[in-house]
């Protein structure tokens, strides 16, 4: 029981740290309302679904087999995490919303998914809380949904909170939307760096 608590207090350490998917769900929410950031938000649950399958699964032991492949696979992803600054740095010029033109579904999953410290993270966090013996497949599925859960209900009420202040916010949308590509694309340097 008390590793449950543990392994619950990583995951809510985990969904309130800044990231990809947390900075993706701040600006949609600033340029959208709740509603509008619900897809991203269930796409971001989704890619964490998948990253958990993958990690769970032969993807990880390849990677970590292949310093390399973890390096090409990093590198890959990383160029996606700095697309997407790019993109909002060109759309706060004109005023148009990131979130309007490509923060969706697809987007979340792919941030999710994309990012390599998500699948180190499952990869790290669940040999740690899941037993090596028959009941690993029960035990890393439960694991995941409390996981996907905790990040579900953090996301949901962090956008909520944008969105009552959103009209705040507004005003400053140029300059929000360029912040936000600048951290999208430190953070795809980062991962060349790193």
């Amino acid at each position: 029981m008390e590793s449950q608590w543990v392994f619950l207090a990583v995951c809510l350490a985990s969904a309130l740290s800044p990231g990809p998917g947390g900075l993706a769900v701040v600006s949609s929410s600033i340029n959208q309302s709740l509603r509008g950031t619900l897809p991203v938000i269930f796409g971001i649950a989704t890619g964490l679904m998948l990253a958990s399958v993958l990690a769970n699964t032969w993807l990880l032991a390849v990677i970590h087999s292949s310093e390399q492949a973890f390096q090409i696979m990093t590198w890959l992803c990383s160029a996606y995490i700095a697309y997407l600054g790019c993109k909002a740095l060109y759309y706060a010029n004109s005023e148009m919303t990131i979130a309007a033109q490509g923060y969706s579904f697809k987007n979340g999953v792919l941030i999710s998914l994309l990012n390599p410290k998500t699948l180190v993270f499952f990869g790290a966090l669940f040999p740690m809380f899941v037993p090596s013996n028959e009941y690993f497949v029960t035990y890393a599925i439960l694991l995941t949904i409390e996981l996907v859960a905790i990040t579900l209900i953090i996301h949901v009420l962090i956008s909520s909170a944008i969105d009552k202040v959103s009209h705040l916010l507004k005003h400053h949308i140029v300059l929000i939307n360029r912040i936000t590509g600048l951290l999208f694309i430190g953070l795809g340097i980062a991962g060349f760096i790193t």
